[in-house]
């Protein structure tokens, strides 16, 4: 084997051995049957069978879980019939089933062959719409896009002859093709040119023009510069070094740590904005949190790395604020909810979002959370877990029909109450026969248990229109940040923690308003350094308003 072969996964390898080394002996199996036929102990062999098919799909259920702890934990792909297709070939009933034949004696076994097993079809969920596909062809870039015309490919000399008339041609016109380029980074040294009066009689009077704001007094790089490594930062998660690289193969001398303290700078005097997303946010009708982790440099921790919490708040679908908490406990939290009353609140099932309760919030739960655990029942081969997961597409088909049909909250009020409700009632009944039949310290008894001890919360879009079925968009927001972290680790302390919240907040607050991040904190800079101090005339809601009045008027003047 070359160095390049990949090899196999060894966890993969031990399994196939041990399967290879559990395997029955066929011909040794074959020999007892006819030494028991003949020695006419038909019950002490059919006995012997069962207890090596119950012994085999054992094995095989202990197989199936370590397969699915040996992959990755989610892949790609949930949907019910992809998950059908990951199911084990299995003939009997779910493992550790005291039901069927095996509660049979012996006497009701020779009463004649035993029927094969009847395997229940897999129940489905309701066929999806189908989508529109894109239309093929050239794409057709957008007229905003500035054009530049390059130079004009002449036809030669040689071939301006008809080779018929002998004449030569003439211009019908010019073929033009367009293709999308991009200018590659260009540093340039912004100069900055101010007047100096003096009295020419006495020359005892001096007077400058006045210097403008900046953001770092006396600072080196230019606000244009600061905008974009914010957003590069924060948002595409390229480190202060790789900017540094990249600027020094142009030969121009720019420090990391003085393009990360000048950022940081920049991000202070947004702070009465990201003040304004946090009053918005937690005063609004609905609201959905999560968190995720945060490391910090410490010297003080035995590690050398604290890790903290990344807490994401979300207002009326629109304001995203983030707050960073030195710990993973609910006390920052309910510290920043005293004093405050929550309306309709979405979270997860944690014990650290009992806060919500606390400030007086209507929380509903995730019902995503609640099928991922049917998920991992059936990645390890357990078809009971099935049944639960299609009665869970048919809740999720509801509220994707209302999406799709753009139905606004009260109309999608009724279409729950008309077509969710029933299913609500089927998925309670199953929940109640599953914590019967299903083994508790298994992963479907683990799930079934966690639906019944959370259905009053999974259960609340039926009871507020504003409720949400999953809490997938703010996970999708905090997605960004858990990618990014990858490529640089950690931060360096809690203020620069507090810095990437802040910068999080401003650039998700922009995307959900669908503002485009780099103009609205290059015009809103314009704005602080020109001494604009109203906290709403600087926030991303009244940017966006402003811009969809201008695209109005170019609308109306075209």
């Amino acid at each position: 084997m070359s160095r390049t072969t990949r090899r196999p996964d060894a966890s993969v390898a031990k399994m196939d051995v041990k399967a290879q080394a559990l395997a029955p002996d066929l011909e040794a199996i074959r020999r007892f049957i006819v030494q028991m036929i003949a020695r006419g102990a038909i019950a002490e062999m059919i006995a012997a069978v069962l207890a090596l098919l119950q012994r085999m799909r054992e094995l095989n259920t202990e197989l199936m879980t370590k397969m699915a702890a040996a992959s990755r934990k989610r892949p790609p792909s949930e949907t019910l019939h992809r998950l059908q297709l990951e199911l084990p070939l299995m003939l009997g009933t779910a493992a550790n089933d005291a039901s069927g034949a095996d509660k049979g004696d012996a006497s009701t076994v020779l009463e004649g062959p035993p029927e094969p097993p009847v395997v229940a079809p897999l129940p489905q969920f309701p066929a999806k719409k189908r989508k529109l596909r894109h239309r093929h062809g050239r794409t057709t870039f957008p007229g905003n896009l500035e054009r530049v015309p390059g130079a004009v490919a002449r036809v030669s000399d040689d071939q301006r002859i008809c080779p018929t008339c002998k004449r030569p041609t003439k211009t019908l016109g010019v073929k033009t093709t367009e293709k999308l380029t991009v200018r590659p980074c260009v540093y340039v040294v912004e100069q900055e040119l101010r007047e100096t009066c003096s009295c020419g009689r006495c020359h005892a009077y001096i007077v400058s023009a006045p210097k403008p704001d900046e953001v770092v007094p006396r600072g080196l790089l230019g606000n244009e510069l600061l905008v974009q490594a914010l957003v590069d930062h924060y948002d595409d998660g390229v480190p202060w070094e790789r900017m540094e690289r990249n600027a020094r193969q142009q030969d121009v001398p720019l420090s990391a740590n003085t393009l990360a303290s000048s950022v940081g700078a920049l991000i202070d005097r947004f702070e009465p904005v990201v003040e304004h997303i946090k009053e918005r946010a937690l005063s609004s009708s609905f609201t959905a949190f999560d968190a995720t982790s945060m490391k910090v440099l410490d010297g003080q921790h035995p590690l050398g790395i604290r890790t903290g919490s990344l807490w994401l708040i979300e207002g009326d679908h629109q304001y995203a604020y983030f707050v960073f908490a030195r710990t993973a406990e609910a006390q920052p939290i309910d510290d920043l909810l005293r004093g405050r009353t929550l309306a309709s609140v979405m979270c997860d099932g944690s014990a650290t979002n009992n806060c919500v309760e606390r400030a007086g919030g209507r929380r509903g739960g995730c019902n995503a959370h609640a099928r991922r655990r049917l998920v991992e029942a059936v990645r390890i081969g357990d078809r009971r877990a099935v049944t639960g997961l299609a009665l869970f597409a048919q809740l999720f088909h509801v509220d994707a029909e209302s999406k799709r049909l753009g139905e606004t909250v009260e109309a999608r009020f009724v279409r729950r109450q008309s077509e969710s409700v029933a299913i609500v009632e089927e998925l309670r009944g199953w929940t109640a026969r599953m914590r019967g039949e299903a083994e508790p310290k298994s992963p479907l008894g683990g799930a079934v248990g966690y639906i019944h001890r959370q259905w009053s919360r999974l259960t609340r879009f039926l009871e507020d229109p504003l409720m949400e079925l999953t809490n997938n968009e703010v996970e999708r927001d905090l997605r960004r940040w858990v990618l990014d972290r990858k490529t640089w680790m950690f931060v360096g302390h809690d203020t620069s923690a507090r810095r990437a919240a802040d910068a999080l907040t401003l650039l998700t607050t922009c995307r959900k308003m669908g503002v485009e991040p780099r103009r609205y904190l290059r015009e809103t800079l314009a704005k602080i350094l020109a001494r604009e101090k109203d906290a709403v005339a600087l926030a991303p809601a009244t940017f966006a308003r402003e811009l969809a009045a201008e695209k109005a008027r170019a609308r109306t003047a075209a």
